[in-house]
């Protein structure tokens, strides 16, 4: 009898931690169950960003499956995505001559707003930070252009993290 008393008495500790099974929206998105996602607007120089970083988001949502991706004419809320800062920056220089770079960091910043679209009133309103290093090799471009789908990865993984989960 002692024995059952406790096991209910610790069952009923534990009752109230705050654990909850399912989806934890954010406040803003509750209404939200389906999501849009046209493609990102480029304020940068870099060329044929926009659509490869909208796709990668794109997946990411749909392995989140918090959200189905849709049409723009049947969503409850559109995703609009600004990149507004993509730049190389050099993290390491090379072992003999300090002015040349053997590695580089690749940094993206997107700026985005999920949109409700029947009021057209912002639910949130956040930045997401990819980055994404890579070593230096004669082909510089093509160094640079393999690196963009990993900063594209995790500034998607952070910025699906907010809109999903609010953190």
């Amino acid at each position: 009898m002692k024995s059952r008393s406790f096991i209910f008495l610790i069952a009923l500790c534990f009752a109230g931690c705050g654990y909850q099974i399912g989806e934890i929206k954010p406040t803003a998105m509750r209404s939200v169950k389906t999501l849009a996602i046209p493609t990102f607007i480029n304020k940068t120089y870099e060329a044929r960003v926009e659509v490869l970083v909208a796709d990668t988001v794109i997946k990411q949502f749909q392995q989140d499956g918090t959200y189905p991706i849709v049409s723009d004419k049947t969503a409850d809320a559109i995703l609009i995505a600004t990149i507004t800062k993509f730049e190389r920056r050099s993290i390491r220089s090379a072992l003999n001559n300090v002015i040349a770079t053997s590695e580089f960091d690749l940094h993206m910043e997107v700026d985005y707003k999920v949109v409700d679209r029947i009021s057209g009133r912002i639910l949130l309103h956040s930045k997401a930070v990819g980055d994404t290093p890579f070593f230096s090799t004669p082909d510089l471009q093509t160094d640079e252009r393999q690196a963009i789908p990993l900063a594209a990865q995790r500034m998607a993984v952070q910025m699906v993290s907010y809109v999903s989960e609010g953190w």
